[in-house]
């Protein structure tokens, strides 16, 4: 079972001291089966609450906000995993198979979730609300 220590920096440097900053990070392994998650530190200018979630995709992220004025923001990470033995699934379908298979699902959306068109209930009420003339012709309004 493979060990792997990851470390990773993001650093922002400004000009001028900001303020009020709202940040979304994404530095949060996978925990399934096939990986274990020994140990995360992270570690933010100023020490914020971050608010952890979970995404659509079922993916952690995480929320935090810096009021303080700053001129440089970083986020250390550092995170220990394992990783555990995975079988591979048999691959006995000729690859002419496996790409015709491709081709024939290829326009078939749900594949690919992130295009699958959402409707948004509450358009209706936002259409009646005072808002500048070309708001209401955009087409998806």
């Amino acid at each position: 079972m493979p060990r792997f220590v990851i470390h990773h920096v993001t650093k922002y440097t400004y000009q001028e001291p900001v303020r009020d900053s709202a940040n979304q990070i994404m530095l949060f392994p996978v925990k399934d089966e096939m990986q274990e998650v020994q140990s995360q530190q992270l570690i933010i200018t100023g020490d914020p609450l971050v608010e952890i979630f979970t995404d659509y995709y079922g993916n952690q992220a995480g929320t935090f906000m810096n009021l303080e004025p700053h001129t440089e923001l970083k986020i250390d990470s550092t995170i220990a995993i394992v990783t555990k033995y995975r079988i591979f699934p048999a691959d006995d379908i000729a690859i002419e198979e496996q790409w015709n298979h491709l081709y024939q699902i290829r326009h078939v959306v749900p594949f690919l979730d992130f295009l699958k068109q959402e409707n948004f209930v509450a358009l209706d009420e936002i259409k009646k609300l005072p808002t500048p003339g070309f708001i209401n012709q955009l087409p998806y309004m």
